[in-house]
Protein backbone atom coordinates (compact mmCIF):
# COMPACT_ATOMS: atom_id res chain seq x y z
CA UNK A 1 0.00 0.00 0.00
CA UNK A 2 2.85 2.32 0.98
CA UNK A 3 4.48 1.80 -2.22
CA UNK A 4 1.67 2.61 -4.40
CA UNK A 5 1.23 5.64 -2.63
CA UNK A 6 5.17 6.67 -3.33
CA UNK A 7 5.17 5.90 -6.95
CA UNK A 8 1.62 8.12 -7.47
CA UNK A 9 3.38 10.73 -6.17
CA UNK A 10 6.32 10.40 -8.36
CA UNK A 11 4.39 10.47 -11.42
CA UNK A 12 2.50 13.68 -10.52
CA UNK A 13 5.16 15.10 -9.92
CA UNK A 14 7.16 14.00 -13.29
CA UNK A 15 3.71 15.06 -15.16
CA UNK A 16 3.99 18.48 -12.91
CA UNK A 17 7.63 19.67 -13.83
CA UNK A 18 6.68 18.44 -17.56
CA UNK A 19 3.98 20.49 -17.97
CA UNK A 20 6.03 23.31 -16.40
CA UNK A 21 8.45 22.79 -18.82
CA UNK A 22 6.71 23.01 -21.32
CA UNK A 23 4.88 26.32 -20.42
CA UNK A 24 8.36 27.73 -20.24
CA UNK A 25 9.21 26.68 -23.53
CA UNK A 26 6.46 28.85 -24.88
CA UNK A 27 7.91 32.02 -23.81
CA UNK A 28 9.48 33.22 -26.83
CA UNK A 29 12.31 35.56 -26.98
CA UNK A 30 12.80 37.74 -30.92
CA UNK A 31 16.97 37.75 -32.25
CA UNK A 32 17.45 41.52 -33.10
CA UNK A 33 17.23 41.24 -36.65
CA UNK A 34 14.26 39.33 -37.05
CA UNK A 35 10.33 40.28 -36.24
CA UNK A 36 8.08 38.18 -34.42
CA UNK A 37 4.18 38.02 -35.70
CA UNK A 38 1.97 36.18 -33.29
CA UNK A 39 -1.40 35.07 -34.66
CA UNK A 40 -4.39 33.23 -33.11
CA UNK A 41 -6.04 36.04 -30.94
CA UNK A 42 -9.51 36.66 -30.33
CA UNK A 43 -9.62 39.62 -31.99
CA UNK A 44 -8.29 38.35 -35.20
CA UNK A 45 -5.26 41.27 -35.56
CA UNK A 46 -1.87 39.93 -35.38
CA UNK A 47 0.72 40.63 -32.43
CA UNK A 48 3.76 42.26 -33.41
CA UNK A 49 6.89 41.51 -31.56
CA UNK A 50 9.55 44.05 -32.38
CA UNK A 51 13.34 42.91 -33.07
CA UNK A 52 14.87 41.77 -28.67
CA UNK A 53 11.42 41.68 -27.31
CA UNK A 54 9.73 38.30 -25.79
CA UNK A 55 5.95 36.92 -25.37
CA UNK A 56 4.24 34.13 -24.33
CA UNK A 57 2.44 32.07 -27.28
CA UNK A 58 -0.33 29.92 -25.97
CA UNK A 59 0.35 26.41 -27.08
CA UNK A 60 -2.14 24.62 -29.58
CA UNK A 61 -4.14 28.08 -29.61
CA UNK A 62 -1.61 30.78 -31.48
CA UNK A 63 1.19 30.12 -33.10
CA UNK A 64 4.35 32.39 -33.92
CA UNK A 65 6.24 33.28 -37.71
CA UNK A 66 9.20 35.34 -38.09
CA UNK A 67 9.90 38.10 -40.89
CA UNK A 68 13.55 38.98 -41.61
CA UNK A 69 14.48 42.91 -40.62
CA UNK A 70 18.34 42.32 -42.50
CA UNK A 71 19.52 44.65 -45.52
CA UNK A 72 19.34 43.51 -48.97
CA UNK A 73 21.41 44.59 -51.87
CA UNK A 74 20.10 44.54 -55.11
CA UNK A 75 22.10 44.99 -58.23
CA UNK A 76 19.83 45.64 -61.63
CA UNK A 77 20.30 47.02 -65.03
CA UNK A 78 17.68 48.42 -67.37
CA UNK A 79 17.77 49.05 -71.47
CA UNK A 80 15.70 51.74 -71.80
CA UNK A 81 14.92 54.44 -74.73
CA UNK A 82 15.25 58.29 -73.49
CA UNK A 83 13.03 61.50 -74.53
CA UNK A 84 15.06 61.28 -78.30
CA UNK A 85 14.57 57.55 -78.76
CA UNK A 86 18.41 56.67 -77.87
CA UNK A 87 18.70 53.23 -76.47
CA UNK A 88 20.79 53.75 -72.94
CA UNK A 89 22.37 51.16 -70.59
CA UNK A 90 21.42 52.09 -66.75
CA UNK A 91 23.21 50.14 -63.76
CA UNK A 92 22.36 50.70 -60.68
CA UNK A 93 22.33 49.44 -56.97
CA UNK A 94 20.19 49.74 -53.98
CA UNK A 95 19.55 48.47 -50.44
CA UNK A 96 16.34 47.50 -49.52
CA UNK A 97 14.83 46.35 -46.18
CA UNK A 98 11.54 45.98 -44.28
CA UNK A 99 9.92 49.29 -42.87
CA UNK A 100 9.92 49.87 -38.96
CA UNK A 101 6.20 50.97 -38.37
CA UNK A 102 3.44 48.08 -37.62
CA UNK A 103 1.94 49.29 -40.65
CA UNK A 104 4.62 48.36 -43.51
CA UNK A 105 5.47 44.90 -41.12
CA UNK A 106 1.73 43.72 -41.25
CA UNK A 107 1.95 44.72 -45.29
CA UNK A 108 5.18 42.92 -45.51
CA UNK A 109 3.88 39.64 -43.58
CA UNK A 110 0.67 39.75 -46.08
CA UNK A 111 2.82 39.23 -49.20
CA UNK A 112 6.09 37.76 -48.04
CA UNK A 113 5.37 34.71 -45.57
CA UNK A 114 4.75 31.47 -46.44
CA UNK A 115 7.36 31.65 -49.15
CA UNK A 116 10.28 28.95 -49.21
CA UNK A 117 12.61 32.07 -48.48
CA UNK A 118 11.50 35.47 -47.61
CA UNK A 119 14.86 37.32 -48.26
CA UNK A 120 14.77 36.18 -52.13
CA UNK A 121 11.09 37.20 -52.65
CA UNK A 122 11.81 40.76 -50.35
CA UNK A 123 14.86 41.19 -52.95
CA UNK A 124 12.98 40.01 -56.57
CA UNK A 125 9.62 41.99 -55.73
CA UNK A 126 12.20 45.04 -54.15
CA UNK A 127 14.19 44.79 -57.99
CA UNK A 128 10.81 44.92 -60.12
CA UNK A 129 10.11 47.98 -58.38
CA UNK A 130 13.27 49.98 -59.20
CA UNK A 131 13.73 48.52 -62.83
CA UNK A 132 10.10 49.86 -63.37
CA UNK A 133 11.05 53.47 -62.08
CA UNK A 134 14.18 53.86 -63.54
CA UNK A 135 12.99 53.05 -67.14
CA UNK A 136 10.08 55.47 -66.36
CA UNK A 137 12.32 58.30 -65.29
CA UNK A 138 14.96 57.68 -68.04
CA UNK A 139 12.04 57.99 -70.83
CA UNK A 140 11.35 61.94 -69.59
CA UNK A 141 15.27 62.74 -69.49
CA UNK A 142 17.92 63.01 -72.54
CA UNK A 143 21.17 61.25 -72.37
CA UNK A 144 23.09 64.41 -72.13
CA UNK A 145 20.46 65.38 -68.78
CA UNK A 146 21.16 61.63 -67.73
CA UNK A 147 25.29 62.21 -67.72
CA UNK A 148 25.19 65.73 -66.68
CA UNK A 149 22.56 65.19 -63.70
CA UNK A 150 23.18 62.41 -62.37
CA UNK A 151 22.07 63.26 -58.92
CA UNK A 152 19.04 63.95 -60.94
CA UNK A 153 18.41 61.04 -62.06
CA UNK A 154 18.91 59.20 -58.74
CA UNK A 155 16.63 61.39 -56.91
CA UNK A 156 13.46 61.34 -59.37
CA UNK A 157 14.15 57.24 -58.80
CA UNK A 158 14.61 57.29 -55.75
CA UNK A 159 11.37 58.98 -55.11
CA UNK A 160 9.18 57.05 -57.60
CA UNK A 161 10.09 53.62 -56.03
CA UNK A 162 9.62 54.73 -53.13
CA UNK A 163 6.02 55.43 -53.10
CA UNK A 164 5.59 51.87 -54.71
CA UNK A 165 7.89 50.03 -52.44
CA UNK A 166 6.11 51.44 -49.25
CA UNK A 167 2.97 49.43 -50.47
CA UNK A 168 4.78 46.17 -50.07
CA UNK A 169 6.06 47.08 -46.64
CA UNK A 170 9.61 47.95 -47.80
CA UNK A 171 12.30 51.11 -47.73
CA UNK A 172 14.99 51.81 -49.61
CA UNK A 173 18.00 53.13 -47.52
CA UNK A 174 20.12 53.65 -50.26
CA UNK A 175 20.23 53.99 -54.00
CA UNK A 176 23.54 54.55 -56.73
CA UNK A 177 23.39 54.74 -60.48
CA UNK A 178 26.53 53.13 -61.59
CA UNK A 179 26.97 53.25 -65.04
CA UNK A 180 25.42 55.12 -68.16
CA UNK A 181 26.53 53.72 -71.48
CA UNK A 182 24.98 53.01 -75.40
CA UNK A 183 25.90 50.54 -77.70
CA UNK A 184 25.95 53.07 -80.73
CA UNK A 185 28.30 55.47 -79.58
CA UNK A 186 26.41 58.42 -78.52
CA UNK A 187 27.44 58.92 -75.43
CA UNK A 188 31.42 59.10 -76.45
CA UNK A 189 30.87 61.13 -79.43
CA UNK A 190 29.32 63.60 -76.97
CA UNK A 191 32.68 63.40 -74.86
CA UNK A 192 34.85 64.27 -78.13
CA UNK A 193 34.25 67.96 -77.80
CA UNK A 194 34.87 68.49 -74.39
CA UNK A 195 38.07 65.97 -74.84
CA UNK A 196 39.43 68.19 -77.27
CA UNK A 197 38.92 71.31 -75.42
CA UNK A 198 40.82 69.80 -72.49
CA UNK A 199 43.52 68.55 -74.70
CA UNK A 200 43.66 72.00 -76.08
CA UNK A 201 43.79 73.44 -72.84
CA UNK A 202 46.66 71.15 -71.73
CA UNK A 203 48.75 71.84 -74.71
CA UNK A 204 48.66 75.56 -74.18
CA UNK A 205 49.22 75.02 -70.16
CA UNK A 206 52.16 73.48 -71.26
CA UNK A 207 53.43 75.87 -74.01
CA UNK A 208 52.99 78.66 -71.57
CA UNK A 209 55.17 77.07 -69.15
CA UNK A 210 57.77 76.14 -71.57
CA UNK A 211 58.15 79.70 -73.08
CA UNK A 212 57.91 80.81 -69.18
CA UNK A 213 61.15 78.72 -68.81
CA UNK A 214 63.06 80.00 -72.18
CA UNK A 215 62.39 83.38 -70.58
CA UNK A 216 64.03 82.54 -67.13
CA UNK A 217 66.69 80.91 -68.99
CA UNK A 218 67.42 84.06 -71.01
CA UNK A 219 67.32 86.65 -68.78
CA UNK A 220 69.43 84.76 -66.36
CA UNK A 221 72.15 83.97 -69.17
CA UNK A 222 71.75 87.51 -69.81
CA UNK A 223 72.60 89.08 -66.57
CA UNK A 224 75.17 86.90 -65.96
CA UNK A 225 76.52 88.26 -69.41
CA UNK A 226 76.26 91.78 -68.16
CA UNK A 227 77.83 90.94 -64.65
CA UNK A 228 81.19 89.54 -66.61
CA UNK A 229 81.21 92.53 -68.92
CA UNK A 230 81.14 94.80 -65.38
CA UNK A 231 83.65 92.58 -63.87
CA UNK A 232 85.54 93.19 -67.07
CA UNK A 233 85.20 96.77 -67.50
CA UNK A 234 86.41 96.97 -63.81
CA UNK A 235 89.57 94.47 -64.12
CA UNK A 236 90.69 97.09 -67.19
CA UNK A 237 89.98 100.22 -65.41
CA UNK A 238 92.44 99.19 -62.60
CA UNK A 239 94.69 97.57 -64.72
CA UNK A 240 94.86 100.96 -66.10
CA UNK A 241 95.01 102.91 -63.03
CA UNK A 242 97.86 100.54 -61.63
CA UNK A 243 100.33 100.81 -65.04
CA UNK A 244 99.54 105.11 -64.92
CA UNK A 245 101.20 104.98 -60.98
CA UNK A 246 103.77 102.29 -62.19
CA UNK A 247 105.01 104.83 -65.01
CA UNK A 248 104.54 107.86 -62.82
CA UNK A 249 106.28 105.90 -60.34
CA UNK A 250 108.86 104.65 -63.04
CA UNK A 251 109.64 108.38 -64.18
CA UNK A 252 109.88 110.21 -60.78
CA UNK A 253 113.29 109.11 -60.46
CA UNK A 254 114.68 110.91 -63.78
CA UNK A 255 112.66 113.92 -63.35
CA UNK A 256 114.36 114.04 -59.35
CA UNK A 257 117.78 113.41 -60.66
CA UNK A 258 116.86 115.88 -63.61
CA UNK A 259 116.14 118.74 -60.78
CA UNK A 260 119.00 118.12 -58.67
CA UNK A 261 121.39 118.15 -61.72
CA UNK A 262 120.51 121.39 -62.66
CA UNK A 263 120.74 122.66 -59.02
CA UNK A 264 124.56 123.57 -57.37
CA UNK A 265 125.51 120.98 -55.25
CA UNK A 266 126.70 123.17 -52.68
CA UNK A 267 124.00 126.06 -52.31
CA UNK A 268 120.93 124.07 -53.36
CA UNK A 269 120.35 126.70 -55.84
CA UNK A 270 120.05 126.55 -59.63
CA UNK A 271 123.13 127.51 -61.60
CA UNK A 272 123.03 130.57 -63.50
CA UNK A 273 122.62 130.74 -67.37
CA UNK A 274 126.10 131.20 -68.85
CA UNK A 275 126.26 134.24 -71.22
CA UNK A 276 128.38 134.49 -74.30
CA UNK A 277 130.56 137.37 -75.08
CA UNK A 278 128.92 140.09 -77.49
CA UNK A 279 131.21 138.99 -80.36
CA UNK A 280 130.27 135.09 -80.22
CA UNK A 281 126.56 136.39 -80.07
CA UNK A 282 125.32 135.90 -83.92
CA UNK A 283 122.12 138.54 -84.88
CA UNK A 284 118.68 137.15 -85.30
CA UNK A 285 115.72 138.90 -86.34
CA UNK A 286 113.18 139.25 -83.15
CA UNK A 287 110.56 137.25 -85.46
CA UNK A 288 112.69 134.20 -85.57
CA UNK A 289 111.46 131.47 -82.47
CA UNK A 290 114.03 130.89 -79.43
CA UNK A 291 116.43 127.86 -79.69
CA UNK A 292 115.07 124.54 -78.57
CA UNK A 293 116.70 123.31 -75.71
CA UNK A 294 118.09 119.92 -75.86
CA UNK A 295 115.57 117.15 -74.83
CA UNK A 296 115.87 115.55 -71.52
CA UNK A 297 113.49 113.62 -69.03
CA UNK A 298 111.86 116.58 -67.71
CA UNK A 299 111.15 118.55 -71.27
CA UNK A 300 109.91 115.10 -72.85
CA UNK A 301 106.91 116.07 -70.65
CA UNK A 302 106.54 119.39 -71.80
CA UNK A 303 104.80 121.10 -74.64
CA UNK A 304 107.21 122.83 -77.27
CA UNK A 305 107.18 126.16 -77.24
CA UNK A 306 104.75 128.01 -80.10
CA UNK A 307 106.81 130.40 -82.79
CA UNK A 308 106.46 134.14 -82.79
CA UNK A 309 104.47 135.28 -85.44
CA UNK A 310 106.39 137.35 -87.87
CA UNK A 311 106.03 140.92 -87.99
CA UNK A 312 106.88 142.11 -91.53
CA UNK A 313 104.91 142.08 -94.36
CA UNK A 314 103.20 139.24 -96.10
CA UNK A 315 105.69 137.99 -99.06
CA UNK A 316 103.42 137.86 -101.95
CA UNK A 317 102.74 134.71 -103.87
CA UNK A 318 105.38 135.01 -106.69
CA UNK A 319 108.28 135.91 -104.01
CA UNK A 320 109.73 133.11 -102.44
CA UNK A 321 109.13 132.96 -98.81
CA UNK A 322 111.60 134.54 -96.52
CA UNK A 323 113.27 132.22 -94.11
CA UNK A 324 115.16 134.24 -90.51
CA UNK A 325 118.55 133.01 -90.04
CA UNK A 326 118.93 130.11 -87.27
CA UNK A 327 120.96 131.60 -83.98
CA UNK A 328 124.57 130.75 -83.98
CA UNK A 329 124.02 130.49 -79.90
CA UNK A 330 125.49 127.65 -78.56
CA UNK A 331 122.45 124.91 -76.77
CA UNK A 332 121.68 126.02 -73.57
CA UNK A 333 122.62 124.73 -70.85
CA UNK A 334 126.17 124.92 -72.04
CA UNK A 335 128.45 122.05 -70.87
CA UNK A 336 130.33 122.48 -67.67
CA UNK A 337 134.10 122.86 -68.71
CA UNK A 338 136.10 120.20 -66.87
CA UNK A 339 139.42 121.20 -65.67
CA UNK A 340 142.50 121.18 -67.95
CA UNK A 341 139.92 122.21 -70.75
CA UNK A 342 140.91 124.71 -73.42
CA UNK A 343 138.70 127.64 -73.20
CA UNK A 344 137.71 129.20 -76.53
CA UNK A 345 137.97 132.69 -76.32
CA UNK A 346 136.74 135.79 -78.55
CA UNK A 347 138.46 136.27 -81.99
CA UNK A 348 141.37 138.44 -81.76
CA UNK A 349 143.27 140.40 -84.47
CA UNK A 350 142.98 143.20 -87.36
CA UNK A 351 140.01 144.73 -88.30
CA UNK A 352 137.81 142.39 -86.76
CA UNK A 353 134.66 143.57 -85.79
CA UNK A 354 132.69 140.27 -85.58
CA UNK A 355 129.28 140.27 -86.53
CA UNK A 356 127.60 143.30 -86.70
CA UNK A 357 124.08 144.16 -86.26
CA UNK A 358 122.16 145.97 -88.54
CA UNK A 359 119.32 146.66 -90.40
CA UNK A 360 118.99 146.98 -93.91
CA UNK A 361 116.52 147.35 -96.60
CA UNK A 362 115.77 143.48 -96.87
CA UNK A 363 114.85 143.32 -92.57
CA UNK A 364 111.47 142.53 -92.65
CA UNK A 365 110.95 143.82 -89.29
CA UNK A 366 111.58 147.32 -90.57
CA UNK A 367 108.89 149.47 -90.39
Amino acid sequence: MGASIIGLIVIVAIIVLAAVAYLFSRIVVVPSNLTGLISGSNRGTVKIIHPGGRDFVLPVIQSIQYLPFTQTTIGFKVTAEDENKIHVNVAAVAAVKVGDSDEQVRAAAKRFLGKPNTDQAIADSAREALIGSLRSIIGHMTVTDLISDRDALQRNVFDDAKSIMANMGLEIDMLQVSEITDAGGYIESLGVPEQQRVEKDARIARANAEREARDAEVTSRQQIAERERDLSLRQAQLKAETDKAQADADSAGPIARAARSERSPSSGRRRPRPRLPDRARAWTPRCASPPTPPATSASRRLRPPRPRRCCGPRPTPSAPAWTPRPRLRPPWPAPRPRPGDRRPGPRRGRGHRGPRPGRGRHDPCRR
